[in-house]
C-alpha cells in the first residue's frame, strides 16, 4: 500500500520577499480551491504542516473565506497544526510550544486541525520536540534533515524519544518531501531527479526504494513541493498508475497515512537525542552564524516578550483582573513568522531580513507598551498609599523571574509631583520639578540606598487618552536588593529633611562599590584584569582560581555562502593578541573596564575567490568590561565595526572544553556535545563541520569538574571546539550569496545562486556576553538562573502620589509571587491562561533525576490543574491546593508541565 499525499512546501519568505511570493500564493490557492470543488476525486490537500498560508491568503482574498472554510471542514484542506515552519535551534523552546498554540488555534477557526507532526525541511531538530509534540496530543513526526548519527541502517520507521521518555512515530522522508513531485500516467516515464541524494528514473524504482526501508509495508508519496500548484487530473493519474504497478496506490492524507501505518505491527527500534546531522541530507550547521545582528534583534524580542511583557501582564491579571492577551497574542503571531527556518536561520535575500527587522520592530513596540501598562498597574495596585508619606515617590521594581533577584534597575522618576496624570486637560505646563539629588532612596526596610540621577533628563509623550502631556523625566539609577520571585518591592525617594533612616539592622551594610586599579577591577567577588594582548584574566575570588586568556578574536576567510562556513586554504587565522591595546576607565563610570585596539585583515576575497586579498581595512574593536557591585557575572560588550567582506569573526574562551565534552543550553533544558568526529563507513552528505548551535549559554569543567565557566550570549547561536579546549563563539559570517555551487565544503546545489551583499553585514556591531565561574555544586538550575538574570532586567515604575489606580483584585500592597523549589525547577513561560481562566505556569524539570517540584504563590488559590501545552487539563488533572497557596507536582527527568492555576477572588468579584 501507497498513500499518495498532495501537497506544497510554502516558504512564506526565501529567495523573494513575502509580498512577492504571496503573490504566488494567491494564484496558487485560487487555483486549489477551484480544483478541490470540481474534482471530487481529490480527497485532500496538505497545507504544508501550517496554518499562516490561510491568513496569508484570506487577508487578500477576503471574499474566499466561505469557500476555505467548507473545504477545511469537509477534512479535504488540511491546515495545522504549526504556524510556520520553525527553525528550532535558534528560538526559545517556548516558542516551539506558541507555534504549536498559534497554528492550532488558527486551524480550528476553520474548523480542522491537522495533529501529524509533519516538519519536512526544517534544518535539524531539539531533543524535546518529541515530548512538545506529544504535548499537543501529536504522536507522530515527518522530517527529512537531521537524521545519521543513530540510523545505521535504511529503515525509514522507527521511534523517537525525548529525555523525560515521551516518543513519537517517525517516517523519515529519506527520497525527499517532493519524492512523487512528478507523477505521470506511464509508470516507466515517471522519473525525479531532485536534490543530491533523490533521483529515480520509473515508479517503480521509488516503490522499490520506498519499500526497502519500510518495515510496515505502508509507502509514502508526496505528490509536491517547493512552491508547487496542485497536480490536474491527479485523480485519474493516480488510477491509471494503479493498473501498472503492483503496489496499490491510494489519495489520502498524513492522518489515514498513520491509521495504515499504526494497524500493522510497529518498529522495534528507537533513536535518542537532538537530529542535527547530514547523514542523506543537509543540515546546514552554518545557519548559527548567518546575519547575526538579527538573530541578536530577535533574542532581544523575544526576551522581552517572553521574559518580561507577557509576566507582567500576567502579574497585573492577578492583581486587577484586566489583561492585554490579544496584543499579546498578535505579538506572537508577528514573531512566529520571524521564526520559520528561512527567516531565523538568515538564508533568504536581502529584502526578506529588511522586513523581518521592521516586524521584530514593531513587536518590540507592542512588547514596551504591554509591559508598561502592566507595570503601572502593579505598582499602582502594590504601593502602601497614604503610608508612603508627604512628599515621597514611591517606585517599584517588579521581578518576572521565578526566583529572587538582586540587580540594578532604572526608574524614570516625574519630577513635577503634582502632573495631572490620568486627568483630561488641555494647556498643562510642566513646572520646573525638585532636585532629586537632594532627595533619599529608602528600601521597605526604611535603610538608605545609594542611587543616581542620570546628568540628562529623558523627555516623552504619555497620557495620549486624557490629552497627551510632554513630560521630561529624571532616570534613576540603584540597586535593587532580593526582590521577590515574581513579586514586587517598594522603594521610596523622600527628601532627605523628612527621611527617617531606620537603624535596626545593626549588621546591614550595602554592597562596596567595585574598585578599579588601572587595568584591573574587583568587587569582591570577581576580579578582573587586562593583559596587554587585550585579553582578561576572571579571578573567582572565593575559591581563588583563575581564567585567562578571555576574548581572544580570530578573523579568517570565508568562501562559503548563508548556508555555512566555506575556509580559505592556507589562510590562518588573524588574531587581536599581535595588536596593541588600549585600557582606561573613567571616573563616571568606575564599575568599567574599556580596552580599544584595530585588527588589520584583507579587504575582501581574490576574484577567484580563492584567496584573501593583498588589500586590507582596519576594524576598530572595542570592549567594555562591567562588574556591578555584588555581581557574581561579568558582564562584557565587544564593538566591532567592519567593513571587510568575505570573513568570519570568532571570540575565543579558554578552557571551556578541556573535557572534550561541552553543555549546551537548548529548548527546555540542555545538551552535552563532544568534539566533532567524521562519520565512519558510508560517506555523510553534510559530514560535520564542528559548528553547533547554543541558545543563552555554554559552559564546560575542568578535568576533575570541580571548576568551570558558564560563558552566556545574546543573538550568538553558533560555537565550535578547538583540540586545545577552547570555545569560540562567531560574531559574525560575512558572506555575500545566499548559495553557492563552488563551494569548498559542498559542491551540490542548495539553494538559487542569489547575490546578498547586506549579509556581508558591514557597519557597526556590538555584540554581549556573560561570564559566570562554576563551582562543583551548581547543577543545570543554576545555568539557567544566571541566564535568566542575564537576559532578563528587573523593571521599575515609579508612581505619581495623584495618579488614580484601580481596586486590585487581591487586595492592596499584596505583591502575587511566585516561587519554584528546588533549585533544578525552571519556569518557561508565566502568562494570563488562553481563556483567560487563571494564570498558566509552565516549569521543566532540567536535572536527570525525579523530583517533587513545589509552586508556592504569593494569593490564595481557588484551584489548580494539571494541563497538557494546549492548556487542557483532559491529560492532566486537578492538583492538591496545599495551605491555599501552594501546589506540587511529580515531575520525572526533563518533564515538562503546565499547571493552571486559579486565584481565589474576594466577594464580590468573579473569575473569567
Amino acid at each position: 500500500m501507497a498513500v499518495v499525499v498532495p501537497h506544497s512546501h510554502w516558504d512564506r519568505e526565501w529567495y523573494a520577499p513575502f509580498e512577492t511570493l504571496r503573490f504566488q500564493l494567491v494564484q496558487f490557492l485560487d487555483e486549489l480551491v477551484e480544483t478541490l470543488e470540481n474534482e471530487p476525486g481529490l480527497p485532500v490537500f496538505l497545507l504544508d504542516g501550517q496554518s499562516v498560508i490561510l491568513e496569508d491568503y484570506l487577508e487578500i482574498r477576503p471574499s474566499q473565506r466561505e469557500r476555505v472554510t467548507a473545504l477545511v471542514r469537509a477534512g479535504r484542506l488540511r491546515p495545522g497544526p504549526f504556524y510556520v515552519q520553525p527553525d528550532e535551534f535558534h528560538v526559545a523552546g517556548e516558542s516551539l510550544v506558541r507555534n504549536l498554540l498559534t497554528g492550532i488555534r488558527v486551524a480550528a477557526e476553520f474548523g480542522w486541525v491537522m495533529r501529524e507532526g509533519y516538519l519536512p525541511d526544517t534544518f535539524g531538530h531539539v531533543d524535546q520536540l518529541p515530548q512538545i509534540l506529544q504535548g499537543f496530543g501529536i504522536s507522530t513526526f515527518y522530517a527529512m534533515r537531521g537524521f545519521g548519527h543513530d540510523v545505521h541502517h535504511p529503515q525509514s520507521q522507527f521511534w523517537w524519544r525525548a529525555p523525560d521518555g515521551s516518543r513519537v512515530l517517525v517516517e523519515w522522508l529519506t527520497e525527499s518531501y517532493s519524492n512523487a513531485a512528478v507523477l505521470t500516467p506511464d509508470a516507466k516515464s515517471t522519473s525525479l531527479h531532485h536534490g543530491a541524494v533523490v533521483h529515480y528514473d520509473s515508479l517503480p524504482e521509488l516503490l522499490e526504494r520506498l519499500g526497502e526501508r519500510s518495515p510496515s509495508g505502508v509507502l509514502l508519496m508526496l505528490n509536491g513541493g517547493d512552491h508547487l500548484r496542485v497536480q490536474q487530473g491527479l485523480p485519474a493519474t493516480v488510477a491509471r498508475l494503479n493498473a501498472d504497478v503492483a503496489v496499490e496506490l491510494r489519495l489520502a492524507g498524513l492522518e489515514e497515512f498513520h491509521a495504515l501505518v499504526a494497524s500493522r505491527p510497529l518498529p522495534e527500534k528507537t533513536i535518542e537525542g537532538e537530529l542535527r546531522f547530514g547523514g542523506r541530507h543537509d543540515v546546514f550547521t552554518g545557519i548559527g552564524s548567518t546575519r547575526t545582528p538579527m538573530k541578536q534583534q530577535h533574542d532581544q524580542v523575544e526576551a522581552h516578550l517572553l521574559g518580561t511583557a507577557e509576566r507582567l501582564d500576567a502579574l497585573a491579571f492577578l492583581l486587577t483582573g484586566r489583561t492585554h492577551l490579544d496584543s499579546l497574542r498578535y505579538a506572537w503571531r508577528e514573531l512566529l513568522k520571524n521564526q520559520a527556518h528561512d527567516s531565523i536561520c538568515g538564508c533568504s535575500v536581502d529584502q526578506v531580513h529588511r522586513e523581518m527587522a521592521l516586524r521584530l520592530h514593531n513587536v518590540g513596540q507592542v512588547c514596551a507598551a504591554v509591559e508598561g501598562d502592566a507595570l503601572e498597574r502593579v505598582a499602582c495596585s502594590v504601593v502602601p498609599g497614604p503610608a508612603a508619606g508627604a512628599g515621597s515617590v514611591p517606585i517599584v521594581v517588579a521581578n518576572p523571574s521565578w526566583f529572587p533577584r538582586s540587580a540594578v534597575v532604572q526608574a524614570a522618576v516625574l519630577p513635577d509631583r503634582n502632573a495631572p496624570l490620568g486627568e483630561r486637560q488641555f494647556g498643562w505646563v510642566q513646572g520646573n520639578g525638585v532636585d532629586f539629588t537632594g532627595y533619599t532612596l529608602l528600601d521597605e526596610a526604611g535603610r538608605a540606598i545609594p542611587f543616581r540621577v542620570q546628568a540628562e533628563a529623558e523627555t516623552s509623550v504619555a497620557d495620549p487618552l486624557d490629552r497627551r502631556k510632554e513630560l521630561l523625566r529624571d532616570r534613576i539609577t540603584f540597586r535593587a536588593a532580593d526582590v521577590p520571585a515574581l513579586g514586587t518591592a517598594v522603594y521610596r525617594l523622600v527628601p532627605s529633611e523628612q527621611a527617617t533612616v531606620l537603624s535596626d539592622d545593626a549588621q546591614w551594610d550595602y554592597l562596596a562599590p567595585t574598585r578599579t586599579d588601572g587595568s584591573r577591577l574587583d568587587n569582591g567577588i570577581l576580579r578582573v584584569d587586562a593583559a596587554q594582548d587585550g585579553t582578561l584574566t576572571l579571578t573567582h575570588r572565593p575559591s581563588g582560581r583563575s581564567y585567562p586568556g578571555l576574548l581572544e578574536i580570530l578573523d579568517d576567510g570565508d568562501r562559503g555562502d548563508e548556508y555555512g562556513f566555506g575556509p580559505v586554504t592556507g589562510d590562518p587565522p588573524i588574531s587581536s593578541t599581535a595588536s596593541y591595546w588600549q585600557v582606561a576607565h573613567g571616573a563616571s563610570e568606575r564599575e568599567t573596564l574599556r580596552l580599544h585596539t584595530t585588527l588589520s585583515v584583507p579587504a575582501a576575497l581574490t576574484a577567484d575567490r580563492a584567496a584573501r586579498s593583498a588589500e586590507t581595512v582596519e576594524i576598530p574593536v572595542s570592549v567594555a568590561a562591567r562588574l556591578e557591585p555584588g555581581a557574581d557575572t561579568l558582564d562584557i560588550q565587544v564593538t566591532v565595526t567592519t567593513t571587510a567582506l568575505d570573513h568570519r569573526l570568532r571570540i575565543r574562551f579558554p578552557g571551556l572544553a578541556v573535557t572534550g565534552t561541552t553543555t549546551a543550553e537548548t529548548a527546555f533544558g540542555t545538551i552535552d556535545r563532544q568534539h566533532a568526529k567524521q562519520p565512519q563507513g558510508e560517506p555523510w552528505l553534510e559530514p560535520p563541520s564542528g559548528a553547533v548551535a547554543l541558545r543563552r549559554f555554554v559552559l564546560g569543567w575542568d578535568q576533575r569538574r570541580e571548576a568551570g565557566l558558564l560563558l552566556l550570549t545574546e543573538g550568538l547561536h553558533e560555537y565550535t571546539t578547538s583540540p586545545e579546549g577552547a570555545v569560540d563563539i562567531t560574531l559574525l559570517r560575512a558572506v555575500g550569496w545566499l548559495a553557492r555551487t563552488d563551494h569548498p565544503l559542498r559542491q551540490h546545489k542548495v539553494g538559487p545562486e542569489v547575490p546578498t551583499p547586506e549579509a556581508q553585514c558591514v557597519g557597526e556591531h556590538t555584540y554581549r556576553f556573560g561570564v559566570h565561574p562554576l563551582n562543583a555544586g551548581d547543577g543545570p538550575g543554576h545555568w539557567h538562573r544566571v541566564a535568566e538574570a542575564f537576559a532578563t532586567p528587573l523593571p521599575a515604575c515609579a508612581v505619581q502620589p495623584n495618579r488614580s489606580c484601580a481596586k486590585p483584585a487581591t487586595g492592596a500592597g499584596r505583591s502575587p509571587g511566585l516561587q519554584l523549589t528546588p533549585a533544578d525547577a525552571v519556569l518557561s513561560a508565566f502568562k494570563t491562561a488562553e481563556d483567560a481562566d487563571g494564570v498558566i505556569a509552565r516549569v521543566f524539570n532540567s536535572s536527570g533525576r525525579h523530583m517533587v517540584v513545589s509552586l508556592a504563590t504569593g494569593f490564595d488559590l481557588h484551584d489548580a490543574e494539571l494541563c497538557d501545552l494546549a492548556e487542557t487539563a483532559e491529560a492532566g488533572g486537578p492538583l492538591v491546593v496545599q495551605g491555599r497557596r501552594e501546589v506540587s507536582l511529580s515531575l520525572a527527568p526533563h518533564q515538562i508541565a503546565t499547571v493552571r492555576l486559579r486565584p481565589a477572588r474576594e466577594r464580590g468579584q468573579t473569575r473569567r
